[in-house]
């Protein structure tokens, strides 16, 4: 049986000025918890008795351990808590029964101020000694007890590990064998950054093991690939001491937590030994058992609650020797005996169960007297080492077991504000790291880290669910992520004010050996070569327009997922910041000139041109030297040449469409400047990339580029992104619009006429003729809102047709999701993401066998084409959907395989960097003719 028990607190040392309540929370901690503990570990010794405890100490405590200025505070609360209980001696002497707990507590207090002064106001050491001599095993804890599943990105889960590693390593003299995942929260990957660390093992809740096959929570499991354990809690052991309803601490005989002398007595008594503002605490000294659950206590009587201490170590000891012999009997002989893991809160013994301690003692020894091994995870792990290997899901201790405590409405505003800080921090420290810095903005930068760190800790969004001290945990969260990002600004800006970096090193004086390295991963580390890209499109969500906004979102951060270090300059959306990390992309943002409609587009195109030229010449000479500018389409071509001609780098366009086959050919003077700025585009860039074979040879036809300078590398589908807010991402079935509801069909896009919506509505009648409650939703904006709607009232449709406006992504998955057909109509399409999507979303598919989309999908097959235009056509596949659903789900099904295994944005980030390198390799060693080079399409 290995008993773990994990010690934590935040680290709550204030200006001693502010008289921090929460400081209080350590004082309580060593008087209840941790000096009782070391008490009975030391008493056990004295004995003889064969022992061992598992004992998590987190850093964040740990510092607080190490601390001088806090022990000095500690003992000047001791003494004045010794003072209390003197003077309760004087209060009570005409009361025997309560005067016999008051020098209960006297001598108590007295005991530990001497206990405290013997270990030279230091615990650390003895706990080092215990753990030296076979007693204890002491585990580390994420940096700042960061809850891993909800920070924003892999280098802030490494960072709370390294941190972690380090401040152990420091403040103990030894490296840590195993790790407390702070609530037990495990992530899919974090085992390889432990392995990295050294860790072999780390805790997880019982139903972490839930989806292994022939997995037990009596066993380890080794997690992936990797050489690092997991162990699960003994579920029944669990319950037996945390259970509200059985759970021993509850015993009526125990003391009450909640009654104390604090709030019992008058203030007058009281006053000297609370908060200097008057706010009542409690003080430790309880007179009270549980009684039960009434308002009603009687007094407590320590020789009673002693008893029943052994009797509930017996219970336990009993109940697991029980269960070993079960899971042997089970199991069989194998060699290797089941271990019971049995992971609590320190702070339940002593502090919340007041007689924990004893009981913990009483386990020892009638552990040792019943049979039953106590051991540690590591000196297990050391004579088992076998176990069986499986990969795991995200789990988490606490309500619901999947971070329900962590991420909740009372607390999920943390998360942006914070990933968008952590995501700052890391692309700053790159970028100093990579150009070098001074020491003032070295330190800066750490000081900032810590305010991270500090930022992160769960203890935050724990309070807040709770209901407790809510507005402290708020104030904390606010306070590091203001502070984090006054230093950002701060060190971008080149002010950093020397004062003020040093107040806030004195507040929050943790981590003082930070080193940076710990925020970068491996391979920002050692300094690999990166390929540096500045990107510019128009829109970028959340501005979304079109399709190009969507494209340029997921190439970029599959990219940076590759390695890539890409800045994308583009326009401002709803409340957006102006400079942001999206997923490891860093977007700069300009505010778009005002349109009117008539007005001149062309000077609209013009004097956006200049706002993201002057835009991007800022990102050049703050992050620069980039390796490729890449443009996309023509509203950005003022500025990609010109930023080209001025950093020397060459240019890659991506056109994800032409004016000409938007319009069927060029109608008038706009629309042949527009052609005109794009074959400018396409002939001074050295890539050209589309995303069809339609594509390249419209612009081998339209504007006559060398085919050896175009690429195909097609529009990807990122499943995570389109599956969002559906069903199918809770690992639910599918729903439809309605049990009793008729069929949908569904169209999302812009309302435009070459979206060709207006085919779609013409099919509808004949559909509705079979299928009459059948419901057409159209999702989008545009200017022909007004002409569709019209068109349906002539057709006498209006009833069945719902036009739902804009619809953000999340909307749109959940109406593509419970539709029974997507239909994508376009008169003109180069590419068709949306349909991809659908396809993903495993939604029939109908679309025109026009431009990218008849390269998309293979006709009957994995979806439906039809004639562009042909509403009669189109008509008759709807009706052939509609009256046979299994044929529409196999198509549907191997709709969504195509889209996994062929249009990951992966793959294609992995495209488009091989484009990047021949055009870098090109550029540096002089580019051939355009003539001589042959074509080079880039297969997937």
């Amino acid at each position: 049986m290995a008993m773990v028990l994990h010690a934590h607190l935040p680290y709550v040392r204030h200006e001693e000025s502010r008289q921090a309540l929460e400081e209080r929370w350590l004082f309580e901690a060593y008087s209840e918890t941790y000096l009782p503990l070391l008490a009975i570990w030391e008493r056990l010794e004295r004995k003889g008795t064969p022992f061992a405890f598992a004992l998590t100490v987190s850093p964040t405590l740990l510092t607080l351990l190490c601390d001088s200025e806090m022990s000095a505070r500690y003992v000047r609360h001791l003494k004045k808590t010794v003072e209390l209980a003197r003077r309760e001696l004087v209060r009570t002497v005409h009361e025997p029964k309560v005067q016999r707990l008051a020098r209960m507590y006297y001598a108590r207090y007295v005991e530990l101020l001497d206990r405290f002064e013997r270990y030279g106001r230091n615990i650390v050491p003895q706990l080092v000694g215990l753990a030296d001599r076979g007693h204890l095993e002491i585990l580390t804890c994420a940096a700042t007890h960061g809850f891993l599943p909800a920070l924003g990105n892999r280098n802030s889960q490494q960072a709370q590990i390294r941190v972690a590693v380090e401040t152990h390593r420091r403040l103990t003299g030894r490296t840590p064998r195993g790790i407390w995942l702070a609530e037990c929260g495990y992530v899919p990957g974090i085992e390889s950054v432990l392995e990295e660390q050294g860790l072999q093992y780390f805790l997880v809740d019982s139903h972490a093991f839930d989806s292994v096959a022939d997995s037990t929570v009596y066993a380890p499991l080794r997690v992936g690939s990797s050489q690092v354990y997991a162990l699960a809690r003994d579920p029944e052991a669990a319950r037996q001491v945390w259970s509200s309803f059985v759970g021993y601490p509850g015993d009526p005989d125990y003391r009450e937590y909640y009654r104390d002398i604090g709030f019992d007595l008058d203030f007058e008594t009281v006053k000297d030994f609370v908060h200097p503002d008057g706010i009542r605490v409690n003080t430790g000294i309880k007179y009270h058992r549980i009684t039960g659950s009434g308002d009603q206590k009687e007094l407590y009587r320590p020789e009673i609650a002693e008893q029943r201490c052994q009797e509930h170590a017996a219970h336990f000891v009993a109940s697991r020797r029980q269960k070993l012999d079960e899971i042997t009997h089970f199991l069989g002989n194998n060699g290797q005996p089941p271990l019971i893991v049995a992971p609590y809160d320190a702070e339940l013994f002593g502090h919340w169960w007041f007689e924990g301690p004893q009981w913990l003692e009483q386990v020892a020894l009638q552990s040792a007297a019943a049979g039953v091994e106590m051991t540690t995870p590591g000196r297990y792990l050391d004579l088992y080492p076998e176990a069986k290997s499986a990969e795991m899901s995200m789990t988490s201790w606490g309500r619901g077991g999947y971070a329900e405590v962590w991420v909740n409405p009372a607390n999920d505003w943390i998360y942006p504000h914070l990933h968008r800080i952590e995501e700052r921090l890391i692309d700053l420290v790159r970028r100093k790291q990579r150009d070098g810095m001074d020491d003032l903005t070295a330190q800066a930068l750490r000081q900032m880290a810590r305010e991270v760190l500090l930022a992160e800790s769960s203890d935050w969004a724990f309070i807040m669910t709770m209901g407790t001290t809510v507005e402290y945990a708020v104030r904390r969260t606010e306070e590091h992520l203001h502070q984090a990002a006054l230093l950002a600004e701060a060190i971008e800006t080149g002010s950093i004010d020397e004062a003020v970096l040093r107040a806030l090193e004195a507040a929050s004086p943790i981590f003082p050996d930070l080193n940076l390295d710990v925020f970068l991963d491996g391979w920002d580390a050692e300094n690999t070569a990166r390929r540096r890209v500045l990107m510019l499109a128009w829109e970028f969500p959340p501005r979304t327009v079109g399709g190009l906004a969507r494209a340029v979102y997921d190439l970029s951060r599959a990219l940076a997922q590759e390695g890539a270090e890409v800045h994308v300059v583009t326009c401002h959306g709803d409340e957006t910041l102006e400079r942001e990390v999206v997923e490891g992309v860093c977007v700069h943002r300009v505010t778009a000139p005002v349109y009117e409609d008539g007005g001149d587009f062309a000077l609209w195109a013009t004097l956006l041109n200049i706002r993201l030229a002057a835009m991007a010449n800022r990102v050049l000479s703050a992050y620069g030297p980039f390796d490729v500018i890449h443009a996309h389409d023509w509203l950005v071509v003022d500025s990609a040449l010109m930023l080209s001609e001025m950093s020397g780098c060459p240019l890659v366009s991506t056109i994800h469409a032409t004016e000409y086959g938007r319009h069927h050919g060029l109608h008038n003077d706009l629309q042949r400047k527009i052609a005109g700025i794009e074959q400018e585009l396409a002939h001074r860039s050295r890539e050209v990339i589309v995303c069809s074979e339609y594509m390249r040879a419209e612009m081998r036809f339209i504007y006559q580029v060398p085919p050896g300078k175009l690429r195909v590398l097609p529009n990807g589908v990122d499943l995570a992104e389109v599956t969002r807010g559906t069903q199918q991402a809770l690992g639910l079935p599918r729903q439809r619009r309605g049990k009793d509801a008729g069929a949908t069909v569904f169209y999302v896009g812009r309302l435009v006429r070459e979206k060709g919506v207006q085919v779609l509505l013409d099919s509808a009648p004949a559909v509705l003729r079979v299928f009459p409650d059948t419901v057409f939703q159209i999702a989008g904006k545009g200017p022909m809102l007004e002409a569709l709607q019209r068109q349906a009232a002539e057709l006498g449709i209006g009833h069945a047709v719902h036009f739902l406006g804009f619809v953000d992504d999340e909307r749109r998955n959940q109406l593509i999701e419970q539709a029974d057909a997507a239909v994508f109509p376009s008169l003109y399409e180069p590419f068709g993401i949306v349909a991809l999507e659908a396809m993903g979303i495993g939604t029939p598919t109908v679309v025109s066998q026009t431009g990218g989309l008849a390269e998309i999908v293979e006709h009957e097959v994995d979806g439906w084409l039809v004639e562009p235009g042909d509403s009669a056509q189109l008509a008759s596949t709807l009706l052939k959907i509609l009256s046979d659903p299994e044929l529409a789900r196999e198509a549907a099904a191997r709709g969504r395989e195509k889209t996994i295994t062929r249009y990951g944005w992966g793959s294609i980030a992995r495209g488009t960097l091989q484009v990047y390198e021949d055009v870098i390799t090109e550029h540096q060693n002089g580019r051939p003719e355009v003539a001589e080079r042959e074509e080079k399409p880039v297969t997937l």
